[in-house]
């Protein structure tokens, strides 16, 4: 009898995890940002900033933490900025975030929600969901820098929650 394991397709992230090990053991670093990340690191129109807009939707609770996790997130990125691999990464996730936000944490933000509904969201869909597509998680990504990927994509104008 012949056994045939077949194994899963690597992920995109994979993929990229296998390449940023590479890079990293060969020092092969650029000097430049991909044009994804160049994208969500730059304001996308005028600016109504973090606090306006957390404010608005009646989750002003969350301002401070939403700040420091952004300037997070900030950080994240000018560490990995020399790695195109890490950046990619990055990239792929931040494209998660705004996706899973727009689809199942957007359409519940009403003026009536609390700070403990918003919170429970964020748990339930992004963080949960995020960390599915980590793999090895080199870049050392966990709660506090999902979530603050989503406060950094707000901030830069590129996600709405009104």
């Amino acid at each position: 009898m012949i056994n045939h394991n077949i194994l899963p397709k690597p992920t995109q992230m994979d993929l990229l995890i296998d390449v940023y090990k590479e890079e990293v053991k060969n020092g092969a670093e650029v000097e430049s940002l991909i044009d994804e990340l160049m994208h969500y690191n730059s304001h996308k129109h005028e600016i109504r900033n973090l606090e306006t807009k957390l404010t608005e939707a009646n989750l002003s609770e969350l301002v401070k933490e939403a700040e420091e996790l952004k300037q997070l997130i900030s950080m994240l990125i000018l560490k990995n900025q020399n790695y195109k691999s890490a950046q990619k990464i990055i990239t792929l996730l931040l494209d998660e975030v705004a996706s899973i936000f727009n689809s199942k944490i957007k359409p519940h933000i009403t003026c009536e929600i609390t700070k403990s509904a918003a919170e429970s969201l964020i748990a339930e869909h992004l963080e949960t969901e995020v960390r599915k597509h980590l793999g090895e998680n080199v870049l050392e990504i966990y709660n506090r820098q999902i979530k603050g990927m989503l406060y950094f994509l707000t901030g830069n104008c590129h996600l709405e929650w009104k």
